[in-house]
């Protein structure tokens, strides 16, 4: 049986990486991806004020030119952007790491954050500040790994780090997209795995598996992309 290509054979299929809350392209540094596809790591506009995670996710849509077949990675917050642009084109393939795709995916606490507005509340230290908390909560143990999310938390843009966690808390996403994915680890502490939601689990994983699950997490989009068809002409 033949696959339908979602894609117009004018159009030439790209694969945009969407980062975490925070974070910028060197969440991705570790993945090695074989494939013939551009791939495009997106970077995150400054919020207007009061704005919605549905037009800001237009705004990059417009900005990135991401069109019907393209292929959107999102990891965290980033898997929030991606569900949301999958409410107006259809991209031939989504993959979630880390992330959720609707509102019940979402940690309870979170939920019940929302509701009582915490956001507004949370001091800026606890945003931008590296700890042995957030090592901790992000589970990492190798040097490395520390020093890296100690630069990338330090370059953090505070005024949408603030903004995207408001989101988070406040999303109200029901449905979950067409031709979605999902990749999580067992031992994410920042978002729990959601096993009835999961396509792929990998086991001791924690919330950064393009760290330190790179290569499983590489393999996985390699097999989608295969399983999909989804190639450059």
């Amino acid at each position: 049986m033949k696959t339908k290509k979602l894609y117009n054979k004018n159009h030439f299929p790209r694969i945009f990486y969407f980062t975490g809350l925070g974070a910028d392209e060197r969440a991705f540094a570790n993945l090695k991806i074989k494939t013939t596809l551009t791939q495009i790591n997106v970077s995150w506009l400054k919020p207007e004020k009061d704005e919605e995670l549905g037009n800001y996710s237009q705004r990059l849509t417009k900005k990135y030119g991401i069109k019907n077949g393209d292929v959107l990675v999102g990891l965290s917050f980033g898997g929030l952007v991606v569900t949301e642009i999958n409410k107006t084109i259809k991209p031939a393939l989504s993959i979630l790491i880390s992330s959720a795709a609707t509102r019940k995916e979402l940690p309870l606490l979170y939920r019940m954050a929302g509701k009582l507005n915490l956001e507004k509340i949370i001091p800026k230290a606890l945003l931008n500040k590296p700890g042995r908390l957030k090592y901790y909560l992000f589970s990492l143990k190798k040097p490395e790994h520390k020093r890296l999310f100690d630069e990338i938390i330090t370059d953090a843009d505070i005024y949408f780090v603030r903004w995207a966690v408001g989101i988070i808390l406040h999303w109200k996403n029901d449905k979950r997209p067409e031709n979605l994915f999902k990749i999580h680890g067992t031992a994410d502490r920042i978002m729990p795995v959601h096993k009835a939601s999961s396509n792929f689990i990998i086991k001791g994983g924690s919330h950064f598996l393009t760290w330190e699950n790179a290569d499983d997490v590489s393999s996985i989009i390699e097999q989608l992309l295969d399983m999909k068809k989804i190639i450059a002409k």
